[in-house]
């Protein structure tokens, strides 16, 4: 179901842009909160220049669902597969917090038991579920490393995990929990073009820390 969602969003975009250029000064165009933020900044600085005027602050909200593959890690790895993982980050985009973006993050990952783990203690189903809610702060980096072509950002990101544990048949692993609960923390890199991010990111989690690489579509809600 996430994938047939997010389907429909990418083909939606040349519409949703042609909409907002169609109605909106050119500054307002369909974008990134990074992106949104970098343009705006290097607006502001080239007006700045020529009429020694300060621009008035502006800002947005953003949505940016966003779909991925999750490797698990150490501990992780030695009983589950890489998976697959969806979430959607609400980010709060504006000029005078440049370079930074503040967001709320909800994400959903699936990884499945390896064969070997799943075999020798007969299971027919192993699966990971891990639910995390929590925050994110995206440092825009182009305020360090110039690039007219892209936005590169750092990323951090605080989040309280759910863990649960899908067997089949039912069985006691005395050295695996049903249900678990803990805070991961991530850091990644990233970089955005137009209203994509593509990233890499690793979580420490104890034993369910992971790397994953993702794919980013940033939609505006609001601007400000």
């Amino acid at each position: 179901m996430p994938l047939k969602i997010l389907t429909v969003i990418i083909f939606l975009i040349p519409f949703l842009n042609s909409q907002v250029m169609s109605t909106e000064p050119p500054r307002l165009k369909l974008n990134s909160a990074h992106s949104f933020l970098k343009e705006k900044v290097a607006d502001d600085s080239t007006k700045m220049t020529k009429s020694g005027v300060q621009k008035v602050n502006i800002g947005g909200l953003f949505i940016a669902p966003y779909i991925g593959v999750a490797f698990p890690l150490g501990t992780f790895g030695n009983y589950s597969n890489s998976g697959f993982l969806w979430g959607a980050k609400f980010e709060l985009a504006y000029s005078r917090l440049y370079p930074f973006v503040f967001g709320f993050v909800y994400e959903s990952q699936k990884n499945a038991g390896n064969g070997d783990f799943t075999t020798v203690n007969s299971l027919t189903q192993f699966d990971t579920r891990i639910t995390s809610l929590g925050g994110s702060l995206d440092i825009i980096l182009n305020k360090f490393i110039r690039s007219d072509f892209t936005t590169t950002i750092f990323s951090v990101e605080v989040k309280y995990a759910k863990v649960q544990r899908d067997l089949v048949p039912l069985t006691s692993l005395p050295e695996i929990a049903r249900e678990e609960s803990l805070l991961t923390y991530s850091a990644g890199l990233g970089f955005t073009i137009y209203v994509f991010d593509l990233s890499g990111r690793y979580t420490f989690a104890k034993d369910f820390s992971n790397l994953t690489f993702q794919m980013k579509l940033h939609l505006p809600i609001v601007r400000f």
